[in-house]
């Protein structure tokens, strides 16, 4: 009997995991401004151009940085640290770079101008 319990509890554990796992994946979307990078879902754009999202997003941190589940998921869509300067994290991929700035409440994503 024990361990028929074990095996559900097993499952469950398992689904339960998965289910997680697909929340945070699905709860960012592609970037209008710079294909490819990943927003999350939920903050709010305040301010974009042609080289500039700005959004108000309340895990960003200036303190702790960008939260650990949006590094996996910028890592997961193929985005490399590039370099690290306080705030300031440079990502690239396929010769694109992006600059994310996390900073209490606020988020942006930015590139130099060609």
């Amino acid at each position: 009997m024990k361990n028929s319990k074990d095996k559900l509890l097993g499952i469950v554990a398992c689904v339960g995991g998965i289910a997680v796992l697909f929340a945070i994946y699905f709860s960012f979307e592609e970037s209008k401004t710079f294909k490819g990078f990943p927003v999350p879902r939920y903050a709010e754009l305040t301010s974009s151009s042609e080289n500039l999202e700005e959004y108000d997003w309340r895990p960003a941190s200036e303190e702790n940085g960008l939260p650990l589940r949006y590094q996996a998921i910028i890592w997961l869509w193929g985005w490399e640290v590039k370099e690290v300067m306080g705030t300031l994290t440079v990502y690239h991929k396929d010769g694109q770079e992006v600059d994310v700035i996390s900073q209490t409440d606020y988020l942006s994503l930015s590139t130099v101008p060609e």
